[in-house]
């Protein structure tokens, strides 16, 4: 039996987070849906399979937001060979850098692409893994 495609999902706007889990599973993907960085941590420490990719929302709810998550996830030698697409609703050339030299694969600005390309551009990373 083929292992199902999975990736997880950070954001903590319920109504987007409830849209992009559809989407991927319309996709064959299967999500896990997170709305912290603590609850996504949590997540990815107790699993034994690693996600395909993580969705991130850079501005979240809790202690922490994105681009410390990623921080985290990048020095834990488990997790920094995860593909990650980096979402957020405004972009500031500091913020794209910073995210990009921790390797990101790709940043979305939420008003600028719709949840459509998004979603195909995430498959393609899981696809292409």
């Amino acid at each position: 039996m083929e292992k199902k495609q999975l990736i997880l999902i950070v954001e903590d706007e319920a109504p987007l987070l409830q849209a992009i889990s559809l989407k991927m599973k319309k996709e064959g993907v299967e999500t896990v849906s997170c709305t912290t960085a603590e609850q996504a941590l949590d997540y990815l420490g107790s699993i034994n399979q690693t996600p395909d990719a993580i969705w991130l929302d850079y501005y979240l709810g809790g202690g922490m937001n994105g681009l410390e998550f990623l921080e985290k996830i990048k020095a834990n030698k488990d997790w920094a060979d995860i593909p990650v697409l980096a979402v957020t609703n405004t972009a500031t050339e500091d913020k794209v850098q910073k995210m990009i030299g921790l390797g990101i694969m790709k940043y979305y600005v939420k008003a600028e692409n719709t949840l459509g390309d998004m979603v195909h551009y995430a498959k393609e990373i899981i696809t292409n893994k």
